[in-house]
């Protein structure tokens, strides 16, 4: 079965495993879980299993089941956000995964109340490759040269002004192509370019 919250794929096999572990403690209890992981996700920072411990402490788990807990329940926070999902498919979901509808109500409801914040600070934290910013060029003609065999014949000067998002900088990348040469790179970023159009479609 197919699940949003999964990026349209079955749920891992660990995470079924969970949800049994899951439905054993109180649904206030889940809601204190999720509000720990929904905190740790926005500020970078590790779990402090020290206070999740005292949380979960009557029900008689040992820190591996603990860990475990944790893992389940950032693995749904962060898919859930990363794909979109809306509170009731989430929580239409986990029950059909078996968790009870009193728990999924407590993890959706954490859930909706920060996923605006979450999905900003993923946003933010998002690998950003350079992109090109400008570019610069002109033809220059040849007719003479002591160094050059072949004259008569045109040189393309490229300038790629170049973004990088990480510092906002912005780099020149200045070289020069023959004309036979510079007919190939058009040719070819035009095949590209159909062929993501073509996917995109």
């Amino acid at each position: 079965m197919k699940f949003k919250f999964c990026g349209e794929l079955d749920a891992p096999d660990w995470l079924l495993r969970e949800i049994s572990t899951l439905s054993k403690i109180t649904n206030i209890r889940i809601k204190l879980l999720t509000v720990q992981v929904i905190t740790s996700l926005a500020s970078g920072e590790n779990i402090d299993f020290e206070k999740v411990e005292k949380l979960v402490k009557d029900a008689g788990f040992v820190i591996g089941d603990i860990k475990a807990l944790i893992a389940a329940i950032h693995f749904i926070i962060f898919n859930s956000v990363k794909n979109d999902v809306d509170e009731s498919t989430l929580s239409t979901e986990l029950q059909q995964l078996g968790l009870p509808k009193e728990h999924c109500d407590s993890i959706s409801r954490a859930f909706r109340e920060h996923k605006e914040k979450l999905r900003s600070i993923f946003h933010n934290n998002t690998l950003k490759l350079p992109s090109l910013h400008s570019l610069d060029w002109r033809v220059d003609f040849i007719l003479s040269s002591n160094t050059i065999q072949e004259v008569n014949s045109p040189s393309v000067q490229l300038n790629f002004k170049v973004k990088n998002h990480s510092n906002n900088e912005i780099t020149n990348h200045p070289f020069e192509i023959s004309a036979k040469k510079f007919n190939v790179l058009y040719y070819e970023l035009k095949g590209a370019k159909l062929l993501m159009e073509t996917v995109n479609q």
